[in-house]
């Protein structure tokens, strides 16, 4: 598939689901969650984050999920907002797929994120993978990522993600490891740590970093399906 159809192929199917809303439409899952982190040896380099989404169900296998994004770098000052929009096909109980495109204003900059992406439970271990690909003005670049989440005892999880972004020379990754626990019904707090690295003809620099946070469900156990899908939420701060 050529991903410069996906927006268009999202919206059509955007419309296909609005087209069956008169039939049957629910709030199937929701989060809202803040989160903050900073690298170790300069903590001044600090990010906050405020995401949220819904996600509605259509029909027993289609849903559309939208969400919002909201980051506020430290040191830099730089503020960035997202919309996304993603349409869902539900295979079963265990297994999701998803078509994504997010919009990204930073500083005035839009940057257009578009891509597939798929996610399975099974056993106490919670998948999730996504391809896409970015646009900003005439910069292309791709982005990739993947996590899992396995879960223990008394209502915790320990969940491993990597992702990367690979534009014009230059490669960024983010690796970390999250311990989480569910503290009430619908709340779950979490702290992690991980490494931010970034690698092009200047040379290589990876730095350490933490991160804590929370998220409130609502419908589904889970939430949404998927993860909110923009760059800020994968840089731990600036």
């Amino acid at each position: 598939m050529n991903f410069s159809q996906l927006p268009a192929l999202t919206l059509t199917a955007a419309l296909a689901f609005g087209a069956t809303a008169a039939q049957a439409v629910e709030v199937t899952g929701g989060s809202v969650g803040l989160s903050y982190s900073a690298f170790t040896e300069d903590t001044d380099l600090t990010r906050l984050g405020l995401e949220g989404s819904v996600e509605f169900g259509f029909t027993r296998n289609l849903g559309l999920q939208i969400d919002t994004g909201y980051s506020d770098f430290g040191v830099s000052g730089v503020n960035t907002h997202s919309l996304g929009l993603h349409g869902i096909y539900h295979l079963d109980e265990a297994t999701s797929f998803g078509a994504f495109y997010t919009e990204e204003d930073i500083e005035g900059f839009d940057l257009d994120i578009y891509g597939l992406e798929v996610g399975h439970e099974a056993n106490g271990w919670n998948f999730e993978g996504y391809i896409a690909q970015g646009e900003v003005m005439d910069t292309e670049g791709n982005m990739l990522g993947f996590k899992a989440r396995h879960e223990l005892a008394n209502d915790m999880g320990l969940t491993g993600s990597y992702d990367r972004v690979d534009s014009s020379g230059v490669e960024v990754s983010r690796v970390a490891v999250r311990l989480d626990r569910d503290v009430a019904q619908s709340t779950n707090l979490f702290v992690e740590v991980g490494s931010a690295k970034a690698e092009g003809a200047a040379g290589n620099i990876s730095d350490p970093f933490v991160g804590l946070g929370g998220t409130i469900n609502f419908g589904a156990a889970r939430g949404a399906t998927f993860d909110v899908r923009n760059l800020s939420r994968l840089v731990p701060g600036l």
